[in-house]
């Protein structure tokens, strides 16, 4: 029986689902079989039940304050309502707040996108309720509802080259590893994760819509904008990501050759652009200096065998050393970490630059910390923020098991070192680039940018893989590495039901499949 040289699996559904034969290349849209609709309909129903039991019925779950609560809320007037350190932060999730009804002092201006979300949510609540008390449930339903418009155009658009039996199995997957509690917990909060989780989502699915038609449309590309641009602005941390969506954005360029399209990719890739250096550029001082300080004391110093010459290398006086192991926040300090000496001598000393050429003079320090990194990379749940509010009668801190499969699985089967991080790279971007290479030679644009968004992804990952000690050390680590592992999931997704595919077609058709994303007629992805 003959094999196919053709890509299975997602890469097969990426790059040809735009494609359209000779005979219906007048239609737009290639018509989708019944049983895919169902399937797809039917996991989206299912990833909505779960959301709902895990957010919206007793005991609810949500994700306690780290402190980072303020920033967002304060200015949008909401506040807490909780009167100890204790009850507002880590142990125990709040999920009401006050809403204030006189004016108040603003604090300084923090640029996030999630901030139009919480006013939207903030609306709605008073819309409803009136009563000046904010339920952050309110948070849960528009992400969940955007969530499950972003997961129904990924899964529907991902599978729709795919037979019955493999749309069954990815969609499966996916309710596994996305909805679990690890990633839906953050719903139930007022922190930029769950916005980052859900704006990728939404951007990723309108790109491939943008690839699944004949001639794209402008307003679906508008709406790829507004999602990015979202995103973008969802973290501070995300900022620097809109150059590599921008270096995406700009071959969408060539999809259509008329001005309107044209000068609205460019226009659109610009200001996204600017928009990334605008909220990296409008990092405040206090923020800056939180990132600095650990950047330091637990990071370069963390394990430092020379600390003196660690800091002297830095350009600081080495008597700053001393700070090696101590956090922004401790309450007994050997210097207070806003002082007029911190300010004078510290901050303004040393910055991003001077810490990556640390790195790259030391590169044993380098990989010491990218194994360190690597060690928290599969961790979705911080260890020190609690599930539950408080008078749902659970201990201080206890997380939520529901739907926690994933999340606990994770931390056990994947090897907690760079080395492995490198290793599944190099599989998935070998399977992308074996496909590029067959799509560049048959001159598929659209085929090459659907394997340049699966790229994308991979990218977008590494960035924060790297950003996560680079900007704070240890400090808070598995939460700075939330979107690695977002991207990590979604790659292993994609190198997994390739696998499937062509484990199936070997056990049926009997002959060798060299690679996963190798597909043989018989293939169940179609």
């Amino acid at each position: 029986m003959q094999i196919s040289r053709k890509g299975g699996g997602f890469y097969q559904s990426a790059h040809q689902m735009m494609r359209q034969t000779r005979r219906n290349r007048a239609v737009k849209t290639r018509k989708i079989p019944h049983f895919h609709q169902r399937i797809v309909q039917m996991a989206t129903a299912l990833m909505a039940l779960i959301i709902i039991c895990l957010l919206f019925v007793k005991p609810y779950i949500g994700m306690a304050d780290n402190g980072d609560f303020f920033r967002e809320i304060h200015n949008v007037g909401i506040y807490d309502l909780t009167t100890t350190f204790e009850d507002r932060h880590f142990g125990y999730f709040t999920r009401l707040f006050g809403i204030r009804q006189f004016p108040y002092e603003l604090n300084t201006t923090f640029i996030s996108s999630l901030s139009l979300v919480i006013r939207v949510a903030l609306t709605l609540d008073l819309w409803l309720t009136a009563d000046n008390i904010f339920d952050v449930r309110m948070m849960g339903v528009i992400y969940t509802v955007l969530f499950l418009l972003a997961f129904y155009m990924l899964l529907k658009q991902l599978t729709e080259r795919m037979k019955a039996p493999l749309v069954a199995i990815t969609a499966a997957i996916s309710i596994f590893i996305f909805g679990d509690i690890g990633y839906i917990a953050y719903f139930n909060s007022f922190y930029g994760e769950p916005a980052s989780y859900v704006f990728l989502f939404l951007t990723l699915a309108f790109m491939f819509k943008l690839l699944r038609t004949s001639k794209p449309s402008v307003s679906n590309f508008i709406l790829f904008f507004v999602c990015a641009s979202f995103f973008v602005a969802a973290k501070q941390q995300n900022a620097p990501v809109a150059i590599l969506i921008a270096i995406v954005s700009v071959r969408f360029f060539f999809l259509r050759k008329d001005k309107l399209w044209r000068s609205t990719v460019i226009t659109a890739t610009t200001l996204l652009i600017a928009l990334g250096g605008f909220v990296f550029g409008s990092i405040t001082d206090d923020i800056k200096h939180i990132n600095q300080y650990h950047a330091l004391t637990r990071g370069i110093l963390a394990d430092s065998i020379n600390p003196e010459r660690d800091v002297k290398e830095l350009g600081l006086d080495p008597k700053y050393s001393l700070l090696g192991g101590t956090t922004y926040y401790d309450k007994y300090v050997v210097e207070p970490p806003e002082s007029d000496q911190m300010n004078k001598e510290f901050y303004s000393k040393f910055g991003y630059t001077s810490i990556i050429k640390y790195y790259v003079l030391h590169p044993d320090r380098a990989f010491e910390k990218l194994d360190l990194a690597a060690k928290n990379a599969f961790a979705i749940r911080p260890q020190v923020i609690g599930n539950y509010e408080k008078a749902a009668g659970k201990l201080e801190g206890q997380k939520a098991a529901l739907w926690s499969g994933w999340s606990t699985v994770k931390l056990v089967i994947f090897p907690k070192n760079f080395k492995f991080i490198v290793f599944f790279y190099a599989i998935y971007y070998a399977g992308l680039v074996r496909i590029y290479v067959q799509r560049l030679r048959s001159k598929d644009t659209k085929g090459m940018i659907s394997l340049e968004v699966f790229g994308l992804i991979g990218l977008i990952g590494l960035a924060q893989f790297g950003a996560s000690f680079l900007g704070a050390g240890d400090a808070d680590m598995a939460k700075h590495l939330f979107l690695f592992d977002v991207c990590y999931d979604f790659m292993f997704v994609v190198i997994l039901v390739n696998f499937i595919d062509a484990l199936y077609v070997k056990l049926k058709v009997g002959e060798r499949v060299n690679l996963p994303w190798e597909k043989p007629r018989n293939s169940i992805s179609g």
